[in-house]
């Protein structure tokens, strides 16, 4: 004999439940997962070329598997990242027990900083006034905004693209479960964007943690941020 569950209460008026979108149907999902560990460069002096495009490190991937492993126990159906090394890594171990090919979008590569750079292979602090680069760095320090970087791309500018790419990722797969394997920048600039906040990154995502949102529309509604839960002390890293 099956055991009959009781009848579902009905939602009160003014549910709390209903403006959050837990109870309407064709919701988008978005998984937004930072990439797991890059492997630094060691290097005497600044390259920005050496730190732009790592790939994962083996403690990175450790992390990819422990991501993949949380996220292979709930149907998804898109996987999505940018160009960038360390995000295509880990969204292919990520995509792996899914049986999908990761969706590639160029425009969801991380901050281009030191991307106006007139040379390339120069170093960024000799073509500045020391004092002057020392102020933007402290009041970067303060409060991280790109507009305080030299070089770099800005911080409308920025958001502009990371916001708009994302936007377009969910509309071309609505009402389904996206994980975007993402970067630190991109998901301040998403969140901050649906919160309201003007600073460019106002918390550090750690390696491999899990945000999440429910989109339906123009709604968007945030379920958490930062999950860490399946990342031991030992692999937990920022």
């Amino acid at each position: 004999m099956t055991a009959q569950r009781p009848a579902a209460s009905p939602e009160p008026p003014f549910s709390v439940r209903k403006p959050f979108l837990l109870l309407d149907d064709d919701v988008t999902r978005l998984t937004l997962v930072r990439h797991a560990q890059q492997d630094y460069p060691v290097q005497q002096g600044f390259d920005h070329s050496q730190w732009e495009d790592p790939p994962l490190s083996g403690l990175g991937r450790t992390q990819a598997m422990a991501v993949s492993a949380v996220l292979g126990e709930v149907d998804v159906d898109v996987v999505a990242c940018s160009t960038m090394q360390r995000a295509r890594e880990t969204a292919e171990i990520v995509a792996s027990p899914h049986g999908l090919t990761p969706v590639v979008r160029p425009e969801l590569v991380e901050i281009k900083s030191y991307s106006k750079m007139p040379d390339p292979s120069a170093d960024p602090q000799r073509l500045v006034d020391p004092e002057e680069w020392a102020a933007r760095e402290a009041a970067f320090h303060d409060r991280v905004m790109w507009d305080h970087m030299f070089f770099s791309e800005g911080s409308v500018e920025f958001r502009e693209r990371a916001v708009g790419a994302i936007d377009r990722l969910v509309a071309d797969f609505p009402a389904q479960h996206i994980v975007l394997i993402s970067h630190g920048g991109v998901i301040n600039a998403y969140l901050g964007d649906i919160l309201g906040v003007e600073e460019d990154m106002f918390f550090l995502p750690n390696h491999c943690s899990i945000s999440e949102i429910l989109i339906k529309g123009d709604r968007k509604r945030i379920q958490s941020v930062n999950e860490r839960h399946h990342l031991h002390t030992g692999i937990l890293t920022n």
